[in-house]
């Protein structure tokens, strides 16, 4: 089998514009102009969609024809349609799961035209930022008639390591090496791996499964995990019980938008992992396989999440429109893809979906869960319930409604219709805003247990979102049922974790959410009114869209007994004279400096995060705060006076158990540069990350006036992205200049597909200039 790399040199256009030559991946999304009046709204932080096409043009030899020729498209959002040499070849609805075009009929000797029609245009389709276009790798797979499919790899037992190996495949040989040590041979079927190493979270070990017969070679990374779940035991990774330490993401990169580059995946597992998750939650699609492979690599949990809807729309246009006729290919798409990863610990089927509230939905819960037991049965399948939702289903309200038969065209102008009630998703963001106690109540309620225990029978795991006054309950009244956190609120992580500890049945909590993400925009952004531009990024992430792990992820840490310092937090004192629009997403603004040079006198908000019993306020060696630590939090008001302060954490015998110091930085200002490599290959995918901070000579980081960067790049590379973490701005990631956004950027350099130098130069006015040197080296096969 020949897996070519097929993402050079595609010609795109808009329709109705010029072409132009990129290379995949590519969003097309990030291209469009942001407006007020688009119809998506904040949903996608005001992009619009469009109707895209892309085309390349590629040569096949004469031993290429009569073999099996497909393209693999990892993910194109959405409907899209492919064709070679003007022929339709294969289509495809769903923007999440990947798909093939079968090329073997229409394939010709010499020169094939391949053409990707892509349609995003009937807004609003999602309640984030989707993306446009193929934002996912594509590959270009050449077999001979006789070739290996369908390799699965299955671990039987831990003690002794024993897998199962399946394929279709005639006269195979099975080898499996540990890097370049073989460790095991025989044929299909199951084997025995003498002095396994097990592959966990915290031990990610991975072996290479190589197939071969006379005609065709398969090589599959695996590791040896064997999973065991029960209301008695907990959930059990090779016979540990292991509680998962969750996050929930979405599937863009930031200032990337949707596409998967595979560094940008690992960089986002890799931070996650420093942070202290040791899981995550794809929110609300399956992710891509770049992301799979490096929380197989790193070690990280997955549960992969198959649809955010099913029947019952979200958004006028969304996946539900087509759900009936597509949810059962995509779902086994959806695990097809994940089999191998011994990171997919779990399958979502679905997000907030209220049709689990009534008959049809309940009865779908079970084909759908049977449907997966067909295809995998070593993992548990889950749903995210929200018990408030399902209660208001249940009465027939909060329910979208469409007032005639759906037809796929585009809604009237913002200015022509009127503005549509929140419904579902949406509906339940408005309530958790302003009345949270609310959203509390319902979820412990009769009302509530009935409107989710038909859907909660059919399951493996009840995931519940924001439904975790249900734990006490539940634990007594149904001592089966296993439950996990499928979306929950930081803020309420000290009752959450308390009972992870303390009760089996409940496996884990994942919050919302651990890495921040384009769209829903603002929904957890602590806004100040003067910031200015259109609403773009949700803002509620305990590591922000550039990756930089804040307050909120070092509360968790100290829950989860990570981190033992006390962590300092203040409050923009440059903002001390407004009031921040708050949200129930996010329950601090708080960053680690005491930098606020031109703000002297003004109020500052100290927050003091511990696990000690009271904490000792210290500016310049005098005491300004003395407070017990409440639910791991305390909070001082003082005066901004350059300096020192200092955290001192006692124990409940008044000892000392760890102290932590913020230090006031000089006035010189500088660009901190670290660029995250310095050697790239020439493969047209590989990206280095370089975060730009404002700090002194010494590196103490200057938060209080932001600049205006400007990132040149010279050589065999090109600027992928620029941007900062702010989610109210009307600045774009594709230009070469952006604000600084307090104190930090994010530039991201992709490399080409020649190897040489790439020389970045990044200057700010009045600040001296800094520059980079990147090698890219030649790819060697």
């Amino acid at each position: 089998m020949m897996k070519l790399d097929f993402n050079e040199g595609w010609l795109f256009c808009k329709k109705g514009e010029s072409k132009q030559i990129v290379n995949l991946p590519h969003d097309a999304m990030l291209t469009e102009k942001r407006s007020a009046t688009c119809l998506n709204g904040d949903k996608t932080g005001y992009f619009p969609g469009g109707v895209y096409c892309y085309e390349k043009v590629f040569s096949l030899t004469e031993q290429d024809i009569g073999k099996d020729i497909s393209i693999l498209f990892e993910g194109v959002y959405q409907h899209a349609t492919v064709y070679l040499n003007d022929k339709e070849v294969a289509s495809h609805v769903y923007g999440y799961t990947e798909f093939s075009a079968d090329l073997s009929k229409e394939a010709k000797i010499g020169e094939n035209r391949l053409s990707v029609h892509v349609d995003n245009s009937l807004e609003p389709n999602s309640r984030w930022y989707s993306g446009s276009g193929i934002y996912r790798p594509v590959y270009l797979i050449i077999k001979e008639k006789k070739h290996i499919s369908n390799v699965s790899i299955q671990t039987v037992s831990y003690e002794p390591a024993i897998i199962k190996v399946d394929a279709q495949a005639e006269g195979e040989l099975v080898e499996v090496f540990d890097g370049t040590t073989c460790v095991a041979t025989g044929k299909l079927g199951e084997m025995t791996i003498p002095h396994a190493k097990l592959w966990s979270a915290e031990h990610p070990h991975l072996y290479t499964c190589i197939i071969r017969t006379n005609d065709d070679e398969v090589r599959v990374n695996f590791g040896i995990r064997k999973i065991e779940w029960s209301a008695h035991t907990g959930l059990l990774i090779n016979g540990e019980e292991t509680l998962l330490r969750g996050g929930c993401i979405h599937h863009d990169n930031g200032i990337l938008g949707a596409c998967a580059f595979s560094d940008a995946e690992e960089r986002r597992v890799r931070i996650l992992k420093q942070a202290g998750y040791n899981a995550i939650r794809s929110g609300h699609s399956p992710c891509s396989r770049a992301l799979l492979d490096a929380c197989d690599r790193l070690g990280m949990y997955v549960m992969d999440e198959a649809f955010d809807g099913w029947y019952t729309p979200k958004t006028h246009h969304d996946y539900s429109r087509y759900f009936d006729v597509s949810y059962v290919s995509d779902i086994k798409a959806m695990v097809r893809k994940n089999f191998n990863h011994p990171s997919v610990i779990m399958y979502s089927i679905g997000n907030e979906v209220t049709e689990t509230a009534e008959d049809r939905g309940i009865q779908l819960t079970e084909e759908m869960v049977n449907l997966i037991r067909t295809l995998d049965s070593s993992r548990p399948i889950t749903c995210g319930i929200n018990p408030m939702l399902n209660v208001l289903s249940a009465r027939g309200k909060g329910i979208y409604k469409d007032n005639s038969n759906y037809e796929p065209v585009p809604l009237p102008p913002v200015s022509d219709k009127k503005k549509q009630k929140e419904s579902g998703s949406a509906l339940f963001n408005v309530i958790m805003q302003r009345l949270n106690w609310l959203t509390n109540m319902m979820a412990k309620s009769k009302a509530g247990d009935k409107a989710i225990k038909g859907a909660a029978e059919k399951l493996d795991v009840l995931g519940l979102n924001y439904g975790s006054r249900r734990y006490d309950i539940d634990i007594i009244k149904y001592p089966n049922r296993i439950m996990v956190g499928s979306e929950t609120l930081v803020s309420e992580l000290p009752y959450n974790w308390e009972r992870v500890k303390k009760y089996k049945a409940l496996i884990g909590d994942f919050v919302w959410v651990s890495w921040d993400y384009l769209g829903e925009a603002g929904i957890g952004d602590w806004t100040y009114y003067s910031y200015k531009g259109l609403m773009l990024a949700a803002g509620s992430g305990t590591i922000d869209l550039i990756g930089t792990i804040g307050a909120q992820s070092y509360f968790q840490q100290i829950i989860w007994g990570l981190y033992s310092k006390p962590y300092i937090g203040v409050r923009p004192v440059s903002h001390s004279e407004e009031t921040a629009k708050q949200s129930r997403w996010r329950f601090t603004n708080a960053i680690d400096s005491w930098s606020w040079q031109g703000y002297e006198g003004n109020r500052a908000i100290v927050e003091v995060f511990s696990d000690a019993h009271r904490i000792e306020l210290y500016l310049n060696g005098k005491k300004v705060g003395n407070q017990k630590v409440k639910e791991y939090k305390t909070k001082f008001t003082i005066t901004y006076k350059p300096g020192v302060l200092e955290a001192i954490a006692f124990d409940k015998n008044n000892q000392e158990v760890e102290r932590s110091f913020l230090k006031t930085s000089g006035d010189e200002t500088i660009l901190t540069v670290l660029p995250e490599k310095t050697n790239l290959y020439a493969n047209g995918q590989d990206l280095c990350f370089i975060p730009i901070m404002l700090t002194d000579e010494n590196g103490i980081y200057k938060p209080a006036k932001d600049v205006r960067v400007h990132v040149d790049v010279e050589g065999v590379g090109v600027l992928q992205g620029l941007g900062s973490a702010l989610c109210k701005t009307d600045e774009v990631f594709n230009q070469n200049f952006h604000d600084t956004y307090q104190g930090h950027a994010l530039a991201v350099i992709r490399a080409g597909y020649e190897a040489g130098k790439i020389k970045v130069t990044i200057s700010a006015t009045g600040i001296p200039t800094r520059e980079v040197e990147i090698n890219v080296l030649s790819v060697i096969d």
